[in-house]
C-alpha cells in the first residue's frame, strides 16, 4: 500500500506491535497512517457530499430532546453590548431547560461565578462555575460554591462521579496543571499540558477527564527542546507513554479501552491543521481539522475509517461538531456572521452577531443547536434548533449550550 507523507495516528504505548496504512485515494496529501496494537482493515470508500445550499427545512427536534442554556440577564437601562463596566455592572446568571427558567443567581461579592461564558459548564443538568477573585479560584454548581483553589487557574476538565467531582485546572500563568477530587489535590505538575478542554467538542462535555476502563483519564504532554514527552494519567496514576520525534507538533492525544491514540502531522509545514481524534468504538475513528485541498488551500473536514479521503464540510476556519448520525461545521468571521454546516444544507446569520465561544453550539444526533445574539440595541439572544429559530426573553446573551437526547417513554 502507499505510504502517507502528512499524518500518522498512532498508539502512544512503549513499544508498537503493528503497522496498518490507510490508502488515502489519488490525492497523495489525503492520505493518513494508523499504527495499532490490533490490526484494522483499510478503508473501501471515498464520500464527497455535495457543496452546502440553501438550508433545507428541518424537523422539529423530538421531544425526547432536551436543550440546556445558561445566560447572563443585564438591567435594561445598561448597555450591555458596549459593556463600558465589565466587572461591576450587576447581572444575573440564568440556567434554562428547554426555554423555561430553572435557576436565576443573582451576582455579589461572595458569588462563585462570573459572567465571562468561559467560566459556564453544563453538565448532567446542572451549572457548574467558576471565578478567580483574591488570588484563589471558587468551583460552583447552581449557585453554591463547593470548594475554592488556592491558586489561579482555569477548569478545562469536570468528571461526576456519585456524589464526588473530579475536576483538571490549569494554571492561567502557562504551563502546569492540577487533577482534583472534592477540592483535592491527587496529582500537581508545573510542567505539563493537557489535552482537551471544556469547550473542544471532540471530548465532549467533561472535557479533557473522561473515563476509560471505570476510571477517569487524561493525558497530557511536556514538551522539551528535543521533542515532546507524553503521558497518561488514569485514576490518578501518571505513567509515561513515549516521546514524539523532534521537531513534530502533536495535534491531540484521546485513550479509548486501554489504548492511547495520538495525532500530528509527519510534516511541521503543514498537511493537518487543528487536528482532532475521534475514538467511535473497537478500531473505529475519525479525524476532523483543517486538510489541504491539493490547490493550495484549506477546508474543515472529517475523515471517517470508512473514507480514502477527507470530506469536506466547509472551507472557512470551522468548529467542527461530531455525533454517530452526522457532521456539522460552525464558523464566525471578523464581521461577527455565523455560519454552519450541515447535513441538510448550510446557514448564516443576518448580520453580525455575539458567539461568545464554542461553547455555545452543540450537536445530539441530527440536530444542531446554535445560540447567538444580534448585534443590534435590546435584540434578543436566537436559538436556532436545526432549522427552527427561537428567541430567548433574556437582555443579554447566551453563554453555553447543551444537549441531551433520553430514550422516548
Amino acid at each position: 500500500m502507499k505510504t502517507s507523507p502528512w499524518l500518522i495516528l498512532l498508539p502512544a504505548s512503549a513499544v508498537l506491535a503493528a503497522c496498518v496504512w490507510l490508502d488515502g485515494g489519488p490525492d497523495p496529501d489525503a492520505r493518513m497512517r494508523i499504527d495499532c496494537e490490533r490490526g484494522s482493515s483499510p478503508p473501501s470508500a471515498t464520500a464527497h457530499p455535495p457543496a452546502p445550499g440553501p438550508e433545507d427545512p428541518a424537523p422539529a427536534p423530538p421531544p425526547d430532546t432536551t436543550v440546556w442554556l445558561s445566560a447572563v440577564r443585564f438591567p435594561k437601562d445598561y448597555d450591555w453590548q458596549r459593556d463600558t463596566a465589565y466587572g461591576t455592572a450587576p447581572f444575573e446568571l440564568v440556567l434554562y431547560r428547554d426555554f423555561a427558567p430553572e435557576l436565576a443567581l443573582p451576582f455579589g461579592p461572595d458569588a462563585c461565578f462570573v459572567a465571562d461564558p468561559d467560566r459556564h459548564h453544563i453538565l448532567s443538568g446542572h451549572l457548574y462555575t467558576e471565578r478567580i477573585a483574591d488570588g484563589c479560584t471558587r468551583i460552583g454548581r447552581d449557585g453554591r460554591e463547593l470548594f475554592r483553589f488556592g491558586q489561579r487557574e482555569f477548569l478545562v476538565g469536570l468528571l461526576e462521579d456519585g456524589d464526588d467531582l473530579y475536576t483538571l485546572s490549569r494554571s492561567v500563568s502557562g504551563q502546569g496543571f492540577s487533577f482534583r477530587k472534592n477540592g483535592e489535590v491527587l496529582l500537581s505538575r508545573a510542567d505539563g499540558i493537557p489535552f482537551g478542554r471544556l469547550d473542544d467538542p471532540s471530548y465532549g462535555p467533561t472535557g479533557a477527564l473522561y473515563r476509560d476502563g471505570g476510571a477517569p483519564v487524561f493525558c497530557f504532554r511536556v514538551d522539551f527542546p528535543g521533542g515532546t514527552s507524553l503521558y497518561r494519567v488514569q485514576d490518578g496514576r501518571e505513567s509515561p507513554l513515549k516521546e514524539s520525534l523532534p521537531g513534530t507538533r502533536v495535534l491531540d492525544l484521546k485513550v479509548r479501552d486501554g489504548r492511547p491514540l495520538v495525532l500530528h502531522p509527519l510534516s511541521s509545514s503543514g498537511g493537518l491543521q487543528d487536528g482532532r481524534i475521534w475514538p467511535e468504538g473497537e478500531e473505529a475513528y475519525a479525524v476532523t481539522g483543517r486538510f489541504p485541498d491539493g490547490a493550495g488551500g484549506w477546508f474543515s473536514g472529517v475523515r471517517d475509517a470508512a473514507d480514502s479521503a477527507p470530506r469536506r464540510l466547509c472551507s472557512e476556519d470551522a468548529t467542527l461538531y461530531r455525533t454517530a448520525e452526522a457532521d456539522f461545521a460552525v464558523s464566525t468571521d471578523a464581521e461577527g456572521t455565523v455560519r454552519w454546516y450541515g447535513p441538510s444544507g448550510s446557514g448564516r446569520s443576518d448580520g453580525p452577531c455575539l458567539f461568545p465561544g464554542l461553547g455555545c453550539a452543540a450537536a445530539a444526533g441530527t440536530l444542531l443547536v446554535l445560540a447567538f445574539t444580534p448585534r443590534q440595541a435590546h435584540a434578543l439572544p436566537q436559538i436556532r434548533r436545526g432549522g427552527r429559530v427561537t428567541e430567548l426573553d433574556l437582555y443579554g446573551y447566551v453563554s453555553s449550550v447543551a444537549v441531551s437526547l433520553s430514550p422516548p417513554n
